[in-house]
């Protein structure tokens, strides 16, 4: 009998802990975005009029009733649509990771170089000056005549500015050397009207989803492109009111041995592509709400839980 008690206890608060987690995952649970947002995407990928073609399919037929074959239909035909923009957004990303890792190689590789100029130059400093006090101590002995305390003078003077110049040529050294951008793609190139080459290629949906104002924002904050830009600006990334012809070569070069970037130049560049990445890939939560709002059930039917 006791034993039978200790299992009932266990189980109750087995349940009661089972509850009581479901509660904070259930609150953290972010909220789904704005009808607006993912009706605005269905105008861009052109299904408004497949899902309003459901909507009146799914209000035809009563709670319980199997799909018909025309609600089927246009179920498939709506799945097509959005596995196919979605492998479009995943095309984009892909180019850019792409473009990303073959960026951030060359960025290593010009660092590796910076700090074996700046440790050479700072080794040189260090050691010129030390040489130098060491010298000057040597030759200031009463018993070695002003001659010679002259010289040790002279020599440290001189190996004095000698350690002062590599500590400047150290510094300087900090910006590193400039490089070439090897055959990658440019997607930062279509956002500044320029060439794109190789693989760069935004799909027009893609594209006119960058373009547009979000529904849930106001207009005046301007399209996704332009908020981009506005913040790249704010950051220091491109010139006050818009990138100039020398950055934009620096941030859309390929394959050009003309145009030399900098360390900074191929950090603003990951930057600026990590954050086109992450506007893109908004359009996927938007699809997500698409499929969720047209495997809704019928309006008036409630399923067996909620009754």
């Amino acid at each position: 009998m006791s034993r039978l008690l200790m299992i009932a206890i266990l189980l109750s608060a087995a349940q009661l802990a089972c509850g009581e987690a479901a509660v904070p995952a259930e609150a953290a649970s972010a909220p789904p975005p704005s009808s607006a947002v993912s009706q605005q995407t269905a105008r861009i990928l052109g299904i408004q009029p497949l899902l309003q073609k459901l909507a009146s399919a799914k209000a035809a037929r009563g709670c319980g009733s199997p799909a018909s074959f025309e609600e089927l239909t246009i179920r498939q035909q709506l799945l097509e649509e959005i596995q196919s923009a979605t492998l479009d957004v995943d095309g984009v990303l892909a180019e850019i990771a792409n473009e990303q890792g073959q960026l951030s190689n060359l960025r290593t590789s010009l660092q590796a170089k910076r700090d074996n100029s700046v440790a050479k130059f700072n080794t040189a400093a260090l050691i010129t000056g030390s040489a130098a006090g060491a010298m000057v101590s040597a030759t200031q002995f009463n018993t070695l005549g002003s001659r010679t305390n002259n010289i040790g003078d002279g020599f440290g003077i001189g190996a004095g500015v000698a350690s002062t110049i590599f500590s400047v040529v150290a510094t300087r050294k900090q910006n590193g050397p400039n490089g070439t951008v090897g055959d990658i793609p440019n997607m930062l190139a279509p956002l500044f009207d320029g060439t794109p080459v190789l693989n760069t290629y935004f799909p027009p949906t893609v594209f006119q989803y960058l373009q547009a104002v979000p529904a849930d924002q106001d207009p005046p904050r301007g399209a996704r492109i332009e908020q981009l830009k506005a913040e790249w600006v704010q950051s220091g990334r491109i010139g006050a009111s818009s990138a100039t012809a020398a950055q934009v070569a620096a941030l859309t070069s390929s394959s050009d041995p003309k145009v030399k970037v900098s360390i900074s130049d191929l950090s603003n560049r990951i930057g600026m592509l990590t954050d086109v990445s992450g506007r893109v890939s908004l359009m996927k939560r938007d699809l997500a709400a698409i499929m969720r709002s047209y495997m809704d059930k019928p309006a008036g039917c409630q399923s067996p839980q909620s009754r």
